[in-house]
């Protein structure tokens, strides 16, 4: 695995279960988002200055074709890939309603701008809090503070096409997640972010079940393999559900002092739930015991808003963004899980065929030199045969 430089400012994490991998620079000002690629290829930010790409494995950015103009700050961002599908890039939204496709060039050297347009949200439009994409469909569900939820198709060229738009009344949506697959594709959630309101609609745009959750949700993550859902309860920490039913099954507590969003993410598969922080910290909590596996200190007392995680050759990694007032210019964090690897089966074959050969190397010494016993040319191929068996 690549190392890339760090900075020399003391960071740290008080179990030593994670360590600072590197920084990725660029960013200049606040990071409202942060998105991994789901093959740990890329890391994208939005924030202040627009949308910013890194090649994760490197450290190196990549050119974006525009920067935050105005169109005003990007305020969501998802990868777009398909299974056997060579086109894959980004989309993301902005404080003013717009939406924003980025593919990727052929030669993996940067992304051209292949759509942008502002969604319908009155005459300022309207800020877009939440996106997600569901690889099976090609679709791309955005929400935005007007009450709306907007349904797309995004075909091979990655134009969207619009499927369906709702309007929930009073309903401001903070995130949105694909969920079971339904007939003509996935349901889909949308989480309300004052009014706490969960509303999941199908395929068609109609509400098929609502859920008062009764806190403010900052960020939510469905898992649909594991039947979990994670909430950003603002005023606790973070809320495990259920999907069938979606009662509240555990809450991990999250020190704070202000309400502020926090994003939420599972790593390990699900067995890890990550929650960042209004005061520089960012938690790791063991989804079965609810108990604190580790925190991060990320250096400084600031709003850690945007997290995201991912595996990076076998590696899980926590990319950290700060989200304060005036910061100037920043750097996304890449924290790593400190792995211990087991002597697994192969590696103990191995040592026992290193013991044989030792043993039979002695024998052949003593037969031959002692012994005076000539056993050499078949004590040869007992050799060749131990290091092809063991793999040595």
């Amino acid at each position: 695995m690549k190392f890339f430089g760090s900075s020399s400012v003391s960071l740290s994490s008080e179990h030593h279960r994670y360590a600072l991998r590197g920084l990725l620079k660029g960013q200049h000002g606040a990071v409202s988002c942060v998105a991994t690629h789901p093959l740990g290829t890329f890391v994208a930010s939005g924030g202040e200055a627009g949308t910013k790409v890194w090649h994760l494995p490197s450290a190196k950015a990549i050119p974006g074709p525009t920067g935050a103009s105005d169109r005003g700050i990007t305020t969501a961002i998802v990868w777009l890939m398909r299974p056997d599908d060579e086109e894959e890039g980004l989309a993301y939204g902005t404080e003013h309603g717009y939406l924003c496709i980025w593919r990727r060039n052929k030669d993996g050297c940067g992304f051209t701008e292949i759509f942008c347009d502002r969604l319908v949200g009155g005459a300022d439009g309207a800020e877009v809090s939440g996106m997600a994409y569901d690889t099976s469909s090609g679709q791309l569900a955005v929400v935005h503070r007007a009450e709306a939820v907007h349904r797309f198709l995004i075909d091979i060229g990655m134009i969207p096409r619009v499927i369906k738009s709702v309007t929930i009344a009073k309903h401001w949506p903070q995130a949105v997640a694909f969920g079971q697959v339904g007939v003509k594709g996935p349901e889909l959630w949308s989480f309300g972010r004052e009014d706490g309101v969960i509303h999941i609609l199908n395929d068609e745009g109609r509400i098929l079940r609502s859920k008062t959750t009764g806190m403010v949700i900052g960020h939510a993550v469905l898992n649909t393999k594991d039947d979990a859902v994670i909430l950003d309860d603002v005023s606790q920490g973070v809320a495990l559900m259920k999907l069938a039913g979606t009662e509240r099954v555990k809450t991990f507590e999250v020190p704070h002092q202000e309400r502020r969003s926090r994003n939420v993410a599972f790593q390990d598969g699900t067995s890890t739930i990550i929650v960042g922080s209004d005061h520089g910290n960012v938690y790791a909590f063991d989804r079965r015991t609810g108990e604190v596996i580790d925190t991060i200190y990320i250096g400084l007392k600031d709003w850690v808003q945007s997290i995201s995680t991912v595996d990076l050759d076998g590696v899980p990694l926590i990319i950290v963004g700060r989200s304060g007032e005036n910061i100037g210019t920043t750097e996304l964090q890449v924290w790593q899980k400190v792995v211990t690897t087991p002597v697994g089966r192969s590696a103990a074959r191995k040592e026992e065929g290193r013991w044989l050969l030792l043993i039979l190397l002695s024998c052949i010494l003593v037969f031959e030199n002692i012994l005076k016993i000539p056993v050499l040319s078949y004590g040869q191929k007992i050799v060749i045969s131990i290091v092809k068996q063991y793999g040595l």
